[in-house]
């Protein structure tokens, strides 16, 4: 019989969702799952893979609904609240942190890292900095995992013809659905590519914005696909394109490494993929990046304020984006993708980081573990 599985992520764009969809396809087979905590995007999965939702953080619903099907475990990628809830409901947690390279004392003063998780899987990542190292120091059961990808699927095409991917992620955060991202980076890549087939693969939220920002410009859309796929159907769509942009999100620099195929990293949206710029440098075999080019929007300028919070410093990343808009930051950026896309690709860097497997295998044997655990004390 099926063990019941909690799982559940913030809404901050698909990156944490995208490892929901990788954990739960992988795992399925031997584990029944059910959705909790705050509503993520359901349309990157396939049919059926929850056998109910529960879309709340309270904390009573939350307690009905694990007492109704016997859930004593939980996979929780980078929810706190959640996660804190669950624990306190005696449910023992795996919290799956994706970002270990990002945190300070600053975070853990917010309580944002639940360091006494039942287990505390951080992925596998390089230039772990000095600070983060201090702060997983303090995580009560630590455990490294390897990057959480999906399965490898080469069969869904967007169109039968050549065609150029742009990747977003989820856009959505708690500012907004990247109406500033949409104004500054995609419709001016549009307009370079206006006589290409394009395929813009994004979150639910972030497709509506994008459709009306499209209108609001008076762009073409005929040849222009604004999708949210399916994990796997995402993965093919980019190993099929003639050419592949993307914000640089981590897990889809994972996924493409894996395909090895060659890499255009748009400018980030958030603090992480600005960290994320660098590591890809040293996990893709080829790639070109595509910077802000401004004094604020940096990585060097962003450390120097991220002792105030990374959430203070995800709010003035925003604020600098919007700030664009009103500039001649369209026509520089056309004038620098035009360069850059005559540009031969950069080859990867030397590096001792080493992708060994897959992190939702190394969940399913710690999964395993707890559960033997169990079994043992009874």
């Amino acid at each position: 019989m099926k063990r019941n599985i909690i799982i559940g992520t913030n809404n901050f764009g698909l990156g944490p969702v995208g490892k929901v969809s990788s954990i739960v396809s992988g795992l399925s087979n031997e584990y029944n799952f059910f959705a909790c905590g705050n509503e993520f995007d359901l349309n990157i999965f396939k049919d059926d893979m929850f056998k109910d939702t529960l879309f709340s953080k309270d904390k009573k619903k939350i307690a009905i609904f694990i007492k109704k099907y016997k859930i004593n475990y939980a996979i929780i990628v980078l929810d706190v609240e959640l996660a804190t809830i669950l624990m306190n409901l005696r449910v023992k947690v795996i919290f799956v942190d994706s970002l270990p390279f990002m945190w300070t004392e600053a975070d853990i003063d917010e309580g944002l890292l639940p360091l006494d998780a039942t287990v505390y899987c951080a992925q596998k990542c390089c230039n772990l900095t000095e600070d983060s190292k201090k702060v997983l120091a303090q995580v009560k059961n630590l455990k490294w995992i390897n990057p959480i990808q999906s399965e490898i699927e080469k069969k869904y095409r967007p169109y039968e013809e050549d065609y150029i991917h742009i990747n977003v992620g989820g856009l959505h955060s708690p500012i907004g659905n990247g109406e500033s991202y949409i104004s500054t980076v995609i419709i001016p890549l549009l307009k370079i590519f206006k006589s290409e087939k394009i395929i813009i693969t994004c979150g639910t939220s972030a497709k509506i914005s994008i459709l009306k920002e499209l209108k609001k410009e008076n762009i073409d859309s005929r040849n222009i696909k604004v999708e949210t796929l399916q994990q796997k159907d995402f993965i093919s769509s980019i190993n099929n394109a003639k050419l592949f942009l993307t914000s640089p999100g981590l897990t889809t620099i994972y996924e493409t490494e894996s395909l090895n195929k060659p890499t255009i990293l748009l400018p980030p949206q958030n603090l992480s993929q600005f960290y994320n710029i660098e590591f890809a440098k040293k996990i893709l075999q080829e790639y070109k990046v595509v910077n802000w080019g401004t004094q604020k929007l940096n990585l060097d300028y962003l450390q120097s304020i991220l002792p105030k919070g990374e959430t203070y410093v995800v709010n003035k990343i925003y604020e600098f984006i919007t700030e664009l808009i009103d500039s001649n930051f369209e026509n520089e950026f056309i004038e620098q993708i035009i360069f850059i896309l005559k540009q031969d690709y950069n080859k990867k860097e030397k590096s001792d980081f080493k992708i060994e497997g897959n992190g939702a295998e190394d969940i399913r044997k710690i999964l395993i573990n707890l559960i033997k655990g169990e079994k043992n004390e009874i």
